[in-house]
């Protein structure tokens, strides 16, 4: 067991980038790996890939970025322009046309308003402005709808030229005004609009409209994350016609995207069907005629859709079938992929009795053990104890170092007997009787949240009763603030930067600051990081960060999932050459059949 942990660690450090290849080779053969399980565990971890090239960066006093050139996006800050190609495509020579890719995971929604929380499996209809580009790995930063942009000279006004000709799905010409639109909605919602998404902009002054065809972000000061934060699925261009025809509020609507797929049918709890787009502006795109999205919660079911030949690909699949995946590679493929966006944590509602009390969030911070839970989950997926961010990202924390620190550590006496210590001294020595809600997602309802309940029964006497819910109602019951405690992944980014992702869910009032955490200490942190460049200086404010957190807990972190997403021989064009997961939109795809 002590081996197999190791092991796993060592493949965690590789992805997350904390260890070299050449490390990570002199460790596993310290540990008597032969060469065939060395050549498989580096597939596992991604690691048999060779990194994308890199060409010179240009110069100048500002920045300009033609259609024929991408960014390069590094975990934390996008640099300057550097070459790639005119459109995205696939990773793959010669990618052949046709056919119809079925996808197998859930695919319900709460309503279809992305920028309000929503949206789900309608991505597929839409473009970003810049996008993350599929063709190198997620390596770059590279332009959609966006034919070029400039940055000036002091990086605080971003000036975008858009593409010519493009039309959204109703036949609606696209140009400036409705990148303009939408962003002025998310920025600066109007009333009754509820923006998920504000505090990612945070630094935004102005957006303006210049022409048909460019616009500009003004920036109150330079934010090296800018760029990185529009290329999030998420960041899609509604038209300013459909905004306006709705009164900005798109919940209910299935509005018209720009995207390669067009939508055609929803069956709740089913399916949803997209088909080619025949006029889309990208000449190379999309390749398969058909997408058919299953609506499959369980990940066990995803896999064994997989498997079984019922579906060609899922973004994620059980820890089981991921195994059994491996035994099959003559048909089948898997990955284990880290991702910045799924934190499992359990949410506490910090305007609630007794939780509004700090000293009963520590207790749970100290007493619980992460080690067990992650153990209990450990079939399902992969989870690594992390502290505050994901373990794929250059600010994180060692692993050796994060199993030393109070509450983090395996041997729980001392904890343990700290946490009983601020319970008494917060009014409650015995305990008290809470709820604790969990998404209907199988693993989660009777797996994750019993554990966790029965871990604050046997160390705090802090007696739960577990309320199971449909995981698109999930969101609405935190926004609204009717929870104690709530098992869930809504903690994390789409980007790696901390400080977009701890802005976003931890800053006083933020949008989706759920537990409705108040650290005044914590804010100052944020206002210092959202100006700072300088490397040394920010991973110095994470770890002032990480440590405010662990002294004042908003919520309890167990660690940040990796995901192991599996699909059929035939399917190519996204996953296997990726660095992390971007779940979400398959332009890329086509069949090898």
């Amino acid at each position: 067991m002590a081996r197999s942990t190791e092991l796993r660690s060592l493949g965690q450090d590789l992805t997350s980038g904390r260890l070299s290849r050449r490390e990570f080779l002199r460790r596993a053969a310290a540990l008597g790996l032969t060469a065939s399980s060395v050549a498989a565990l580096l597939a596992a971890c991604g690691g048999s890939a060779a990194p994308a090239s890199t060409p010179a960066a240009a110069t100048g006093a500002s920045t300009a970025v033609p259609a024929a050139a991408a960014t390069k996006a590094p975990v934390s800050n996008p640099a300057a322009a550097t070459g790639g190609a005119t459109f995205m495509k696939a990773p793959e020579p010669n990618p052949k046309r046709g056919g119809t890719v079925k996808t197998a995971f859930g695919v319900t929604v709460g309503h279809y308003d992305f920028h309000q929380g929503g949206g789900g499996p309608l991505v597929q209809a839409f473009d970003n402005l810049v996008t993350l580009n599929y063709t190198d790995g997620l390596e770059t930063i590279v332009p959609e709808l966006a034919e070029s942009w400039e940055i000036s000279a002091d990086k605080q006004t971003y000036t975008f030229k858009v593409r010519d000709g493009v039309k959204f799905h109703d036949g609606t010409p696209f140009g400036a005004e409705d990148v303009v639109a939408t962003f002025s909605r998310i920025i600066f919602p109007p009333p009754g609009i509820a923006s998920l998404f504000q505090e990612n902009f945070a630094a935004v002054e102005k957006v303006e409209l210049i022409d048909r065809l460019t616009m500009r972000f003004v920036l109150k000061y330079a934010w090296p994350p800018f760029l990185a934060a529009l290329t999030p699925v998420n960041m899609v261009i509604y038209s300013k016609k459909t905004l306006e025809q709705n009164g900005n509020d798109l919940r209910k609507v299935i509005a018209p995207g720009t995207g390669a797929f067009v939508y055609k049918e929803y069956k709740t709890a089913e399916r949803w069907i997209f088909e080619r787009n025949p006029n889309y502006w990208n000449p190379e795109l999309p390749y398969v005629d058909r997408l058919e999205m299953l609506h499959v919660p369980a990940w066990t079911d995803r896999g064994t859709a997989v498997l079984t030949g019922q579906a060609d690909f899922s973004w994620n699949v059980s820890m089981e079938t991921h195994q059994e995946a491996e035994k099959r590679k003559d048909s089948v493929a898997t990955r284990v992929l880290p991702h910045f966006g799924a934190a499992y944590h359990v949410a506490i509602n910090n305007q609630r009795k007794p939780f509004s009390d700090p000293r009963v969030r520590r207790a749970i911070h100290l007493a619980v053990s992460r080690q067990n839970l992650i153990g209990a989950f450990a079939k399902q997926e992969f989870i690594t104890m992390d502290r505050w961010v994901s373990h794929a990202n250059k600010y994180a924390l060692p692993l050796e170092d994060i199993q030393k620190l109070p509450g983090y550590r395996a041997d729980k006496k001392e904890d343990i007997a700290e946490a009983k210590r601020l319970l008494a001294e917060a009014g409650h020595p015995d305990g008290f009787e809470a709820e604790l809600m969990s998404a209907d997602v199988a693993p989660h309802a009777q797996i994750m949240a019993p554990a966790f309940q029965d871990q604050l029964r046997r160390t705090l006497n802090i007696r739960t009763t577990i309320k199971v819910l449909e995981r698109s109602l999930l969101t609405n019951a935190l926004s609204q603030g009717e929870y104690d405690m709530q098992l869930g992944t809504s903690y994390g980014s789409d980007i790696p930067d901390p400080e977009l992702m701890w802005t976003r869910a931890l800053r006083t009032g933020a949008s989706q600051n759920w537990s409705k955490y108040a650290n005044p200490k914590f804010d100052q942190l944020l206002d210092q990081l959202k100006t700072e460049a300088d490397e040394e200086a920010r991973q110095r404010l994470v770890r002032e960060g990480m440590q405010l957190l662990d002294d004042d807990p908003p919520f309890y972190l167990m660690g940040f999932a990796d995901h192991l997403p599996m699909w059929r021989k035939p399917v190519h064009g996204i996953v296997a050459n990726w660095r992390h997961t971007h779940w979400g939109r398959m332009p890329t795809v086509w069949l090898d059949q």
